[in-house]
């Protein structure tokens, strides 16, 4: 039991990744394995893992750990913002050294503030005051924390910015869209539209309704979308990198009498190559991604806007990336194109650095630092020449939005543009910005779909 629980907690340790959803039934694994050293401790052996565990330093690791436990993470928010790190995060070496800290100071505490409180005379015979002493912690603590969650604390804000909304709505909007990528906001713009916490939790119709599909689905919903009665279909196909451009997309339906219909699945490719998720073989996605274009051949539409993200491994890495991708992407845009339909494919977009609205939190008077760079932001330009190269082949046009977030002169990719923030997490837009992106997405559609 010892040693199946110690393995339990060792396999978690090591094969959980930021994609873990945890907590959730993943956290059976490591709390079992805890579950069954304790129980097989209390009948110790000679061949259990108490024989490891009983070594003196990971006793006196063990005895440390609870206060390494809470010291650890403070360090790891606080050290890399008072140390003016724009992303908020610490690297590797950083880190390690801040653990190393929090090790230090779980020593201290507990030799100067666990024992000498846990071990009072005024407290190890009175087991009732002691209760009393904890319960009265505890509320204070929850009643701090109740009230800093009701009373965030202001977030320092610059002048106003011109609405990007109507400048891009007027005429030349790419020129104008440029001119003000070159001009992007220092501060945090005072009538920033939405006000900077609602920009997390904004989301299109196609998350409200669950129309974006999740991990385990691999059948597609029937979402319908603009004008449901027009014979003019355009269909929205890929993962949430696809999904991002549902503001635009439905801009542009319901102002030019399309019907549109939005088939996205979460961490879904476009691209005809298995993918993993949490370590494994992502196969409900390929299967989804048949069901998918199978439908879209049945639906026949006018056309076809694909996208994904160019984040995601392969399950079986080839020799040759390029040549992978380029099958993969290829062997989508012919299925499409067996619909009869027109297909175009947007490229990712370039990714910001970290978290872009917990940046211009933290730094609304300083967004330069918020800001990433071409061609840092591109998360992998393999993947970008080969749809370029499958869809060279297979009569695909591609749509490149990098001039629509990045100032083409500079190469700056800035977190808020005129009143809007770009992004709205760690690599997708935000709602308002995608949706004031339709007029520059428009003419490229318009000329595949046929103007009216």
């Amino acid at each position: 039991m010892t040693w199946l629980g110690l393995a339990c907690v060792t396999l978690a340790a090591v094969r959980y990744d930021d994609r873990t959803p945890f907590p959730g039934h993943h956290a059976l694994l490591p709390v079992a394995g805890t579950a069954l050293v304790l129980a097989g401790g209390c009948a110790p052996t000679p061949h259990g893992a108490g024989w490891l565990l009983g070594r003196r330093p990971l006793v006196w690791l063990g005895g440390l750990s609870y206060g390494w436990y809470l010291w650890h993470w403070p360090l790891l928010v606080i050290a890399p913002a008072a140390l003016g790190r724009a992303d908020g995060t610490a690297d590797v070496p950083l880190a390690l050294g801040l653990s190393a800290a929090a090790l230090g100071l779980a020593w201290l505490t507990l030799h100067l503030v666990e024992n000498p409180v846990r071990f009072h005379r005024a407290l190890r015979r009175r087991p009732r005051r002691a209760l009393a002493l904890g319960a009265a912690l505890t509320a204070g603590a929850s009643a701090l924390s109740l009230t800093a969650t009701a009373v965030p604390p202001t977030i320092e804000v610059g002048d106003p910015a011109p609405s990007l909304a109507r400048a891009l709505s007027a005429p030349a909007p790419q020129a104008r869209l440029t001119a003000l990528l070159e001009s992007s906001p220092t501060t945090l713009p005072s009538n920033l539209a939405p006000p900077l916490p609602k920009v997390k939790s904004s989301r299109s119709a196609v998350y409200r309704d669950g129309c974006h599909v999740d991990y385990a689905a691999t059948g597609t919903r029937p979402c319908v979308y603009g004008d449901r009665t027009s014979s003019r279909t355009v269909v929205l196909f890929g993962d949430s990198h696809a999904a991002q451009w549902f503001p635009a997309l439905h801009r542009l339906a319901t102002t030019r009498g399309w019907k549109l219909i939005s088939l996205t699945k979460a961490s879904c490719k476009i691209a005809d190559v298995t993918i993993l998720i949490a370590h494994k073989p992502y196969i409900a996605c390929d299967t989804w991604r048949s069901n998918a274009m199978a439908r879209i051949n049945t639906l026949r539409p006018d056309l076809v806007v694909v996208s994904s993200s160019d984040a995601g491994d392969p399950a079986r890495p080839a020799t040759d990336p390029l040549h992978q991708w380029t099958t993969g992407f290829e062997n989508t845009f012919r299925a499409l194109g067996t619909s009869g339909a027109r297909v175009a494919a947007l490229l990712d977009t370039p990714w910001p650095k970290g978290d872009p609205i917990d940046c211009a939190a933290r730094n609304s008077l300083q967004l330069r630092g918020c800001a990433n760079h071409l061609p840092d932001a591109t998360r992998d330009a393999t993947r970008r020449t080969a749809l370029r190269a499958a869809a060279s082949t297979t009569a695909t046009t591609v749509i490149d939005p990098t001039p629509w977030l990045c100032a083409p002169r500079t190469g700056n990719c800035p977190v808020v543009v005129a009143n809007t923030a770009v992004y709205r997490d760690d690599s997708h837009l935000s709602e308002a910005y995608a949706e004031a992106l339709a007029p520059v997405l428009a003419p490229s559609l318009d000329r595949l779909m046929g103007a009216p």
